[in-house]
């Protein structure tokens, strides 16, 4: 198991332990209180939420929620095809859709309002989210001219080809110590990470399975890249090697 996998299973862990035991303490033991905002509100608004079913619901909520958590933990523990998209994104579309749900058993004069508020946050994750993941999946582009060396798109450098130390071709990717900043699926690293030494942080644009890698640097950054065809990889390594040399 990577590192950057052990650390998944570590953050994970406490994630599902502690969702876990909030779901214990609000449904097993009524300890309403942990709710956000519930313990503020007015004894008579209380007690209607109560009776009215809304702790009730949102409990069920909370517990489909972490089955869901604990669905995405697993399909990304063992690599399966988009299994974290699509576990993480049931989670989401779930919760989110839940907290709107349970507001029709709110008090009647802010129902309205919290309908609004909860419906505009929801859809407003979801579209934000929705975006970002659409954007990471997009392809960047590899451009190369006699002057400059560019990946286009999220994470994207453009470099001199001055600047450029090294060309070479890698046949297997190197252990990936932990994410700093981008997506990482079964599928899919795009993004700036921390590879085992010698290689440290740099940007990575990889279809995995599919060497091999090209490997780009300069004195203070890298970029390591492929395509799904092998054949574009390489031909990519060909031209800016002739370049660059």
């Amino acid at each position: 198991m990577s590192k950057s996998m052990i650390i998944f299973v570590i953050i994970m862990g406490w994630a599902i332990l502690i969702h876990g035991g909030l779901i214990y303490l609000i449904v097993k033991k009524k300890e309403y209180s942990l709710i956000s905002g519930f313990y503020n509100r007015p004894d008579e608004e209380k007690e209607y939420l109560i009776h009215n079913g809304y702790i009730e619901k949102m409990g069920k909520v909370f517990i489909y929620t972490f089955y869901l958590l604990i669905l995405a933990f697993l399909l990304t523990l063992f690599n399966v095809p988009f299994g974290t998209e699509i576990g993480f994104g049931l989670f989401m579309i779930v919760l989110l859709g839940g907290i709107v749900y349970i507001q029709k058993y709110e008090v009647p004069h802010k129902r309205k309002k919290y309908y609004w508020i909860t419906g505009t946050v929801a859809v407003g994750t979801i579209l934000f989210i929705g975006i970002l993941v659409g954007l990471g999946y997009m392809d960047n582009d590899v451009n190369i001219s006699n002057e400059a060396f560019e990946v286009t798109g999220m994470y994207g450098v453009n470099w001199s080809t001055d600047e450029i130390e090294t060309v070479k071709l890698l046949e297997e990717l190197p252990e990936i110590i932990v994410r700093n900043n981008g997506m990482a699926t079964a599928n899919l690293l795009k993004g700036k990470f921390r590879l085992e030494e010698p290689f440290g942080h740099g940007r990575l644009f990889i279809h995995k399975k599919n060497s091999p890698y090209l490997y780009v640097a300069t004195q203070n950054d890298y970029v390591l890249l492929n395509r799904k065809d092998s054949n574009k990889t390489e031909a990519l390594y060909e031209q800016l090697k002739e370049l660059v040399e």
